[in-house]
This record gives structure tokens, sequence and C-alpha cells, in this order.
């Protein structure tokens, strides 16, 4: 199951914020941390290295071509940044177009299944926009229901996925708190996010952040 789950959520490689590297593993970085110094000239960047490396994109378990077309096409919405030319430029081009059988499923957020799950995240890397934990947290930390292969795998991996991020990402632990205080939590979710922002405590946060994280 944890295949199907982002990516990004593995890499800990460090990386400067102010010049790319041409690793291949910075450039993973740069993919689930872009939402954090965004520019036209990073973005410019980003689309550079993704053709690049589009031999180590291209035809992976993970779909992360996939990933990076969606950063793309999101990243270039949101702030209007011109989208370059090449293969990946013409398929983020495609889902802004939104006619294509692949646009619709990525924009359609009623069409659910695992590889969704990594295009929320995706989206989110992208841009930072807090919608995107929404569409995921819906589906994580709740009893995996029996007979359905499908849900199954979608809240697995929206589950597994969180808890990752939760550690590895401030801003996704900052979401996790302000749901912790939301009076419309399950019993199961709520333990399930206390769970989350302890373990984000233990590996992420400074003393003094361990002691007022409940606030």
């Amino acid at each position: 199951m944890k295949h199907l789950a982002f990516v990004f959520c593995l890499i800990s490689t460090l990386w400067s914020q102010t010049a790319l590297s041409d690793s291949f593993e910075d450039f993973g970085y740069q993919m689930s941390h872009f939402y954090l110094d965004s520019s036209k000239e990073s973005f410019s960047k980003f689309q550079r290295n993704a053709e690049q490396f589009r031999g180590n994109l291209e035809g992976t378990s993970d779909h992360l071509d996939i990933h990076v077309v969606v950063m793309i096409a999101k990243i270039s919405q949101m702030h209007g940044w011109p989208i370059e030319d090449g293969v990946f430029g013409e398929r983020s081009k495609d889902i802004l177009e939104g006619k294509s059988v692949f646009a619709r499923y990525i924009l359609d957020d009623l069409q659910v299944d695992p590889l969704k799950i990594d295009v929320w995240w995706a989206s989110f890397f992208a841009t930072g926009d807090e919608q995107y934990l929404e569409n995921i947290f819906q589906y994580a930390g709740k009893e995996l229901p029996r007979g359905d292969n499908s849900k199954m795998l979608v809240k697995g991996v929206a589950t597994w996925s969180f808890q990752v991020n939760c550690i590895k990402h401030r801003k996704v632990l900052a979401f996790a708190r302000q749901k912790l205080r939301s009076s419309s939590l399950s019993e199961m979710q709520s333990k399930f996010v206390r769970e989350c922002i302890d373990e984000a405590c233990k590996r992420q946060l400074t003393p003094f952040e361990k002691s007022t994280w409940r606030r």
C-alpha cells in the first residue's frame, strides 16, 4: 500500500531554498516543498528539471509524471506564471483546458481512488492550499471498510500519507491541530489526529513547541 502513497513523503534530502540542485533527489525535495519558496524563477527551473529527469519520472509505479504535470498546472493556475514548452508542459496545459478524460479525472474531486490522494498531495505541495488537505483528511484515520478493496486502499493511503506528512510539514501539523479542536470529529478520527501530532512532536518540534502543541 505504501508504494501508492506519494513518494514525496519519503524524501528527506537537504535542499537549498535559494539555488536548486541538478540532482534528481533534490528535485524530489523541491516537488514536496515548492509551496514554501515559490517564485517565477523557481517555477521555470522546476519545469526545466522536470524535462531533464523525465526518464526518471515516467513509467514509475508511483506515477511521478502525473504528480509533476499536476504541480505545473496548479502552480501556473495559482500564480499566472507561464507553462514552458515540453512534454510535461503540454500535459499540464491539457489539465487546465479540462477537456480530456485525464483532465476531467484530475479536476473532479468526486472521482476518488488511491491515485487521487496523491494528486491532492501534489496539488498541496504545489500551492499550499489547505483545501487539498481537507480533501485528503476526509478519508484519513477512519475505519477501513470490509469487502470494498477500492475504498480500503483510499482510506489506507490517506491515513498513512497524512501521518507521514504531518511529521514532515509544519503546515500539515498546524492543520491537524486545527482539526483536533473541531467538535465534528469522530472518536476514532480524533484519536488518529492526536497520534499524528504526538509523533510529529517527537520527531519535529522543539521542547517548547512540544509542551504547547495542544493549545
